[in-house]
């Protein structure tokens, strides 16, 4: 028999880790609406799944099956959480958890609105920096705060998940 599975990762975006195995996430292989057996059916093999960026997976028949499928999955950054954000006279002080591990920098998110909806966003450059002031705020006012790790790898940037919120209001 004749067949090329058709592949399914089950998990599109995953969170590198810092050390430990490469990441192998288990894609679903289906042919005529039957599931495969790992072993049985088919053999699965990984490519760049160690690094932030994007990893390849191939499903190869085996058996009563033959043929073979490629998909890609992306590795993200491990995320960061928000140590504190201090309030000035117009302005934030950012302070967040330091990770240097397939981290090039990160980005801030703040706003008015608990959504972010017209937030705005600051790059910081840098995996050892751990402070941002952000200025030009109005004053007296609620500020909705975040933050995520970025790494580029070959001019594309991946993004890890977002912290969690910090509300605070400035001075």
């Amino acid at each position: 028999m004749f067949c090329t599975p058709d592949t399914a990762i089950t998990a599109s975006s995953i969170t590198a880790p810092v050390a430990g195995p490469a990441i192998k996430p288990a894609p679903v292989v289906k042919y005529n609406g039957t599931t495969l057996t790992k072993g049985t059916d088919y053999t699965v093999s990984y490519k760049n799944n160690t690094k932030v960026g994007t990893a390849t997976v191939t499903v190869k028949g085996i058996g009563n099956y033959t043929g073979s499928k490629k998909a890609t999955f992306k590795i993200n950054p491990k995320p960061t959480t928000l140590s504190k954000v201090t309030p000035g006279k117009k302005k934030l002080t950012v302070t967040w958890k330091k990770q240097t591990k397939q981290v090039s920098g990160y980005q801030i998110q703040y706003g008015t609105k608990k959504d972010f909806s017209n937030a705005k966003k600051v790059t910081v450059s840098g995996a050892k920096t751990v402070k941002k002031v952000i200025k030009s705020l109005k004053a007296k006012k609620y500020y909705y705060v975040r933050i995520r790790t970025y790494k580029t790898v070959s001019g594309k940037k991946y993004y890890s998940s977002w912290s969690k919120y910090k509300k605070v209001k400035t001075k």
